[in-house]
Order: C-alpha cells, then structure tokens, then sequence
C-alpha cells in the first residue's frame, strides 16, 4: 500500500510538473480507419455450441487468399511520438518515435493465424501490443471484440479507453492509454475487475512485440536489459537455452546472439522495469510498471536470424522479441486469485530511448546509463518526459560527490561526465535523479558497470 501510495503521488506531481513547462505543440487525436492486408482467415472461424470462445478450422483457410481488412483506428500524438491504436482489436499497432522516425513495434506485412497453446487453439500474427486474459499463451482477449471511448481530446493530454470482458471468467479488462504533452511515452492504465460474485483466478500479461531500430526486425546487437539476478527456463527450452536457473549477468542470453528459439522467465525483479536496445541502431524501447502488481517477466524470440519467421508474405524477418509483463512470475500457468467485486489496478509507461549505448536503469522520467571510465562518471539519459530544475546528484561511500542541476528535453539526449575524486576502488557509488524532494531514478553502480 506504501508504494502504491509513493507512485500516485509521483505521477501526480510528474503530471503537474508537465503542465507547468512543456512544448508549445500539444497533443492531437485523430479516428480515422487503416486498411491491413490479411489472410482471408475470417470465414474459417466457428463457434462450438454451449463454447463462447471463437474457434478456427485452419483446413477451409485459402491462405493464397489476400484481402485488405478494414480496421477502425485512433492515434494519439504529441511532439515526440505517436501511438496507433485498433481499439476494436484491444491492441496498440504502432509506437513510432518521432524523433527517429522508427516504430518500436513489430508489424506482420501481412497478418495471418496460426496455431496456439490457448483455449481458442489458435492466435493472430499482426504485431502490436496485445494485453491477455485470463493466462495461458496468448490468453482469449486478443480475440474478443472491445468496446471503446475518447476520454479527453486537450492540449495538455489525449486518451481512450477500450474494454473487453473475457468469457471463461467473466473478468472485466479496461485499457486507458494517454499521451501528455510534452511526453515521449505511452502512459497505460490496465484494470481487472472481478464483478462475480466467486473468487476468480487468473493471469495478466502485457505482450509488446518489440523491434527497436527502425528495421521491423531484431538487429544483430540486441541486448536485453532486466533487473534480475537470475533466469529460468522451462525444461522444453533448455536444449535451446541452456540450464535453469542460470545468472543473468552472465548469461549469453542477454543480447539476440545467444539465442535458439524459445522463452526465459525472470527469477525475480529488483526494478520495476526492462528493456530492448539496440547498439547497432543505438535506440532502444522500455516498459516501466509497479514491479510488485507486475511481478512477472517472460522473453520470448525466434533465436538469432532465425528462418521461418511467420511473415504472411513469406519474406525473410529476423524477428521479434516478445518480452511479456505479467501479474505472476511463472509462465503461462501461474495464476493469482482475484476475490468477489475485486479490482485490480495499476499504471505503466512504454517508451523509446536513444544514445545511451545501453541502460543502468529507467522510470517514467527517461533512461539512463552510467559508466566508469579513469577515475570518471559518465552519464547519459534519454528523458521521456520535459521536466525543468532536475537535479542530478552522484554519492559516493554515502556523501554527495555531484550536484548538478539541469532541464530535461526528450529532444535531445543528456550527457555529462563527473570526476570521482577517490583513491583506490570505490565501495558505493550511486546516482539518483531528482526534482525537489522526488526521486525520479536511482541506480548502484560500483566497481565494474
């Protein structure tokens, strides 16, 4: 409840803080429709009696058959990205940054279906974020339809909601996405509501399917960034991953190189955060949550330039990197349990960052990496949010090294470098990240980075 408490009111004073000093261009909505091109699957699916669940008889599936879908769209856009939403579908399509121009997210060229280990048998290839109910591997919500509404159409902010009830539990899923000015991330608020008058169990997981770098595909020098000590791997995976568990900062798992196809699980988070970066594109995309709600980490990938990727045109595509959020750690076949008129609630913010030549920590305010070089600290971070009167102070063995006030801008990356003056090897070496009496980011960096 403590630190529940401590993010609403850091999101408060974050959101005041924005309004306060941000861009002058403000945020913009726009509904309009987008046209997917798709395996003419549709006709295949049926329903079996007594079953509220779609199903997909793959064999009367002409998969030469191309139509162009309609779907209806939403995008939110401020000056330093724009989301693109399928609310019909639940589904966020695009996170382009537009300081780079490059979309985070993968998109299938032409989506179609294929199997999946869920009650539905089956699931869709079109890319996005997906946000799944009630467990299982990729849960029955991607195929339920939403209903949807605009919230708020201000300068200041732009946001919709769009919800699902999923049918084997009855649970209630709302999904608000807003975008701030001022802002270069997507901020989340994800609701489960048990309106039953029985405890429910269940799992929620977030599914972003990330490409950072702009290629539509995991570029050769992908690093995964998450803060655990250590890894575990299904007993199906280990002939392709290694044993579990395994530490992590060890692991060669930890950039695409490693890799075979299949998933790890996060043992255990220390931070409420991880992250896909590219070194070759030098750009990299983040989810930032509550580490308690959301305890759950799962990586999944096709392996290293891998074949076979399900691309509906049949084109090559070095993949994707599905790195799923969850509200338990296990998966896809832990549960928690959710009591009668229960809710469940928390916030989130996706995002991209570049320049930083990797990550030492992320929150809502922006990325940052810090490194040691002869007797030096160098910092950069990527802010995600404009925010002036930061205040950038470096401990050392407990005392105040640095203080050293500054602006963040998402329009550029900030970078300094500090002079550590000790002799010898340093014991506790930290830096945080404040404006006033918040804490916006904090991380340990002692020794070797």
């Amino acid at each position: 409840m403590i630190a529940r408490h401590r993010s609403l009111l850091l999101l408060a004073s974050l959101t005041l803080a924005l309004s306060e000093r941000s861009s002058d261009a403000g945020t913009s909505l726009v509904v309009d429709h987008i046209d997917i091109p798709q395996v003419d699957y549709e006709p295949a699916i049926y329903y079996d009696q007594g079953d509220p669940l779609p199903h997909l008889d793959f064999e009367r599936i002409d998969w030469q058959r191309i139509v162009d879908r309609r779907h209806r769209r939403v995008v939110l856009e401020s000056d330093y990205v724009r989301v693109e939403v399928l609310p019909e579908m639940g589904r966020v399509y695009s996170l382009i940054d537009k300081r780079t121009g490059h979309d985070a997210l993968w998109k299938n060229d032409i989506a179609r279906p294929g199997g999946a280990n869920n009650p539905t048998g089956w699931w869709l290839w079109i890319g996005g974020i997906e946000y799944t109910l009630p467990g299982y591997e990729h849960g029955t919500t991607f195929a339920m339809p939403y209903t949807w509404k605009l919230l708020e159409d201000r300068p200041e902010q732009v946001s919709m909601s769009m919800a699902t009830t999923e049918p084997l539990t009855g649970l209630i899923q709302s999904v608000r996405l807003t975008v701030h000015r001022g802002s270069a991330a997507l901020e989340t608020q994800i609701r489960i509501h048990n309106p039953s008058a029985d405890t429910v169990q269940f799992a929620h997981w977030v599914n972003p399917m990330w490409a950072p770098g702009g290629e539509n595909e995991l570029t050769d020098n992908t690093e995964f960034i998450i803060p655990t000590a250590n890894i575990l791997i299904a007993e199906r995976w280990q002939k392709n991953l290694g044993p579990s568990p395994q530490p992590w900062s060890a692991s060669p798992l930890r950039y695409i190189r490693g890799w075979k196809a299949g998933d790890i699980m996060a043992d255990r988070l220390t931070a409420g955060y991880y992250s896909a970066y590219s070194h070759d594109a030098e750009e990299g995309v983040v989810r930032v949550f509550d580490p308690v709600l959301n305890p759950g980490v799962d990586v999944w990938t096709y392996g290293f330039q891998p074949t076979g990727i399900p691309m509906g045109s049949g084109r090559p595509n070095k993949g994707y990197v599905e790195m799923w959020g969850g509200t338990s750690v296990l998966f896809p076949d832990e549960t928690r349990p959710l009591p009668p008129g229960g809710s469940l609630a928390w916030t989130e913010w996706m995002y991209s960052y570049w320049g930083t030549k990797g990550m030492s920590a992320a929150a809502q305010v922006g990325a940052i990496r810090g490194s040691l070089d002869d007797g030096s600290l160098n910092i950069a971070l990527s802010p995600a949010l404009e925010l002036p009167n930061v205040v950038i102070e470096v401990l050392v063995d407990g005392e105040a090294a640095v203080r050293d006030t500054t602006s963040l801008t998402p329009a550029k990356v900030l970078q300094r470098s500090y002079a550590i003056g000790t002799a010898g090897p340093l014991d506790d070496l930290s830096v945080a990240v404040r404006q006033g009496a918040l804490q916006l980011l904090w991380f340990s960096l002692t020794g070797e980075n």
